[in-house]
């Protein structure tokens, strides 16, 4: 039933009647990885990545209907009220190297500027995020502790048991498609068009750590970002960030590195009343076909939860 309303929506040119009547909040897009369409049905492609040919047609519908900004411009012509009408951002979490071989000449081909949030210790060493980790170990038929629940010490602690096997294992597909981009690769963009913030140090969700592990990931990951950029790392996104993953004194931390904004995970747009640590993003996955991205990016499918309450719309 819902797809069908996508359809209805986009096929009666439901998405231009919202870019027209709601044109003045900021909407920020919210992605993780792309991928090879041949790859897409993979078991072990996260269905949180998009495919290259996907993220291409999204970027022409943007490039038609939208005014694409960098982030941390139309957080401050927000703030000053200066926003363009129909303003969109996009954002990549992680640091997956992928934004870099499939994303990023399709930005450059768009003339589309893009964030991408570092989670600094995988950039630095290479190893997989603890969050793959489990879900591979999981398809090979382990059991690590469950990772949005736990510490992430504890987490990578408890997947040394079957890590070792798993990773012998992996195909060069799954290497080139999951892997973390390196400190000399995100040297080589250009930063007019890609502007690169800190996600954390180890991808810990803040609230299953300690007061002073939380300051510590905040201020290790944004010095470290502007170490291999050579400019500041005003912008952070939070691991997961969904209401109480992080909190006030998060925050504050990220104020006293200079931070000037904070992304979340929580769906939605942003008006005049934001609260510039707190910024909501609409996410987009493999499921978004044509229909369910205008859906997405116009508000339509976020009022469609709201109105019916109902979290699989």
């Amino acid at each position: 039933m819902k797809d069908l309303l996508y359809k209805s929506f986009a096929k009666t040119g439901g998405d231009q009647l919202v870019w027209k009547l709601d044109s003045s909040r900021l909407r920020i897009l919210c992605y993780h990885g792309v991928c090879e369409d041949r790859l897409a049905g993979a078991p072990w492609m996260p269905r949180y990545f998009v495919t290259q040919s996907a993220f291409e047609a999204q970027l022409q519908y943007l490039q038609k209907n939208a005014r694409l900004l960098p982030l941390a411009e139309a957080v401050r012509r927000l703030r000053a009220g200066s926003l363009p009408p129909r303003s969109v951002c996009l954002t990549f979490d992680d640091g997956y190297a992928n934004n870099l071989r499939l994303a990023y000449p399709l930005l450059q081909k768009y003339a589309a500027p893009a964030t991408i949030f570092l989670s600094s210790a995988y950039i630095e060493s290479g190893d997989f995020y603890p969050f793959l980790k489990v879900k591979l170990i999981h398809l090979s038929g382990g059991r690590p502790p469950e990772y949005k629940s736990n510490p992430v010490d504890a987490v990578m602690e408890g997947a040394k048991t079957w890590w070792p096997q798993v990773e012998s294992e992996l195909t060069l597909d799954q290497r080139d498609s999951l892997r973390a981009m390196t400190i000399e690769e995100l040297r080589t963009a250009d930063p007019r068009l890609l502007d690169f913030g800190a996600h954390s140090h180890t991808h810990c969700i803040l609230k299953n750590e300690t007061a002073e592990r939380r300051r510590q990931e905040i201020r290790t990951s944004v010095r470290k970002v502007a170490e291999w950029t050579g400019r500041p790392a005003r912008l952070f996104s939070y691991p997961n960030g969904e209401t109480g993953d992080f909190n006030e004194a998060d925050k504050a931390a990220l104020r006293a590195e200079g931070v000037e904004a904070a992304v979340t995970g929580v769906g939605g747009a942003n008006d005049s009343s934001f609260d510039a640590f707190e910024l909501k993003r609409y996410p987009l996955t493999l499921y978004h076909d044509a229909a369910r991205f205008r859906a997405e990016v116009t508000g339509f499918r976020s009022a469609l939860l709201s109105a019916t309450g109902r979290m699989s719309a």
